[in-house]
């Protein structure tokens, strides 16, 4: 079998590159939906209600695929995985540009959120075809691919609606994704040998295993959940503050996500470092950075200028503290990547799921100190378990790792 790493086959960073626009570029195709809820309601007939749950459908997709799908890249192979989903989600752009009811409509959503595992299962991949001097650029440049595609689909989608409507939007996204798949077949490479496989209960019911089994992976689930709890809650809660405070509409509010895919360029330098001085210190001063981040958006809230900087401090936190856990989980058996980024991932939205459910509430009742509140808190609480995490580290037991090399990974 052809080792990942050695040096006639590993990534280049141009290849590396060209996985990361693929990251972006398919991670964008579920957060469309989010400026163009109006155009779509109107076309559609669609009422407040309904049309408000396709954002919603497109999440609750995307969960399910991560837990459904996203396993059996240790088991078909990504390439496999890749090929077999990308074709079935430019399906279901498609169907959405072309959909004139809500039913046609809300299963085109909920269909490309299902297949939109693309973004989780090509970092994974990459750090089993690099050398492990280069595992923190490479996952910071993939990290970056993450946050770009999130904070620039909804300007490349207000841009493209207002001179051609909101169809031309999921028309674009359908030949854009398409031309990820060519990219996919080109760049990710066939397996030299296919490894021994689990049966695909057996590969589900090995998710809760190794959550069981992985101190590194709870801590860094839980600290992915809470960071992005409280990165959320500035992109929920600003919304409703700067119209408030500031009387901005929707076009300015989604120019702010400019800011923060500006400072997801520092993802690489940031990755580099967090490797350098260790990963589990880098993640404790990133969570801390966030927490320095609400304090500045609590006491400069009068502040364009202010609100801005903080928004600078409270992304690169997030990245740094993505970037080293990713690190961490990584740097672990190779078998099982996959399946701890399905984890991982899974914990973020579900991060991402509390915040959604708290920011209305805390708006309600405290405005944008409430929103503070919030989101200190969430860091707070992230950094408890961060410190928990640096105390407890350790290498797993010789009989875990023999267990996982038993999986076998196919793309190793």
């Amino acid at each position: 079998m052809t080792s990942e790493t050695g040096s006639s086959d590993e990534l280049s960073d141009g290849g590396v590159g060209v996985l990361a626009a693929v990251v972006a570029v398919t991670v964008a195709n579920g957060y469309y939906v989010q400026p163009l809820l109006l155009q779509i309601g109107a076309a559609a007939d669609l009422s407040a209600g309904l049309v408000s749950l396709l954002p919603a459908l497109t999440q609750v997709g995307l969960g399910i695929g991560l837990i459904t799908l996203l396993p059996l890249a240790d088991s078909l192979t990504a390439r496999r995985l890749l090929i077999a989903t990308l074709p079935l989600q430019v399906t279901a752009l498609l169907a959405v540009a072309m959909s004139g009811s809500a039913v046609p409509l809300m299963a085109g959503c909920l269909a490309i959120g299902l297949f939109g595992v693309t973004p989780y299962v090509l970092p994974p991949y990459a750090s089993l075809r690099v050398g492990g001097a280069r595992l923190g650029a490479v996952t910071g440049l993939l990290t970056r691919g993450v946050i770009c595609g999130i904070l620039l689909a909804r300007v490349v989608a207000g841009l493209v609606a207002d001179w051609f409507g909101w169809r031309a939007v999921y028309a674009l996204a359908a030949a854009a994704t398409a031309g990820a798949l060519g990219v996919v077949a080109v760049v990710v490479r066939p397996q030299g040998s296919i490894a021994p496989t689990l049966r695909y209960r057996h590969l589900i019911a090995s998710l809760f295993s190794l959550l069981r089994t992985e101190p590194e992976l709870r801590v860094a689930a839980l600290c992915q959940a809470l960071t992005f709890a409280s990165f959320n809650a500035f992109w929920l809660g600003s919304t409703l503050y700067l119209h408030a405070r500031f009387g901005w509409g929707p076009g300015a509010i989604g120019a702010v996500g400019l800011i923060g895919a500006a400072s997801a360029f520092g993802a690489p330098v940031l990755g580099r470092s967090a490797q350098r001085f260790g990963p589990r210190r880098a993640r404790q001063v990133a969570i801390a950075a966030m927490l320095v981040a609400w304090l500045l958006f609590a006491v400069l809230r009068e502040s364009l200028i202010g609100l801005a900087l903080a928004l600078v401090v409270l992304d690169l936190g997030a990245v740094v503290q993505d970037v080293s856990s990713r690190t961490i989980l990584y740097a672990r058996a190779p078998q099982v990547r996959t399946r701890l980024n399905a984890v991982y991932t899974v914990s973020m939205f579900a991060g991402g799921g509390l915040s959604s459910a708290a920011v209305g509430a805390c708006w309600t009742i405290g405005g944008w100190t409430g929103i503070c509140w919030f989101g200190g808190a969430t860091a707070a609480a992230a950094a408890i378990a961060a410190a928990r995490g640096v105390r407890s580290a350790h290498v797993p037991h010789p009989s875990q790792d023999a267990r996982r090399t038993a999986v076998g990974h196919p793309d190793g």
